[in-house]
């Protein structure tokens, strides 16, 4: 990843909402810019889906609160099959 050649240099992505968080592109950046505005990729690299017209829905972090302590999932607000199995 640090040869002499910025061109042969492949694409290190963070992840905030990702598993791994960290994702590894064997491609140059303007390779990388190139698929990620034609959604090349099988899914997108980014946290961000808005680039491929998906806009996520945004759920005030009070909202998720309240919806996590009532056993809901806190994005969704469905019931959480997991709620209380921690407590």
């Amino acid at each position: 990843m640090t040869g002499s050649d910025p061109d042969q240099w492949p694409v290190v992505v963070w992840r905030r909402h990702g598993d791994p968080y960290w994702a590894l592109f064997e491609c140059g950046m303007a390779e990388f810019l190139r698929r990620l505005m034609t959604a090349e990729f099988d899914a997108c690299p980014l946290s961000d889906l808005s680039l491929w017209g998906r806009v996520g829905t945004f759920v005030h972090h009070e909202e998720q609160e309240r919806r996590f302590h009532a056993g809901l999932d806190p994005m969704t607000g469905e019931p959480n099959p997991y709620a209380g199995l921690f407590d």
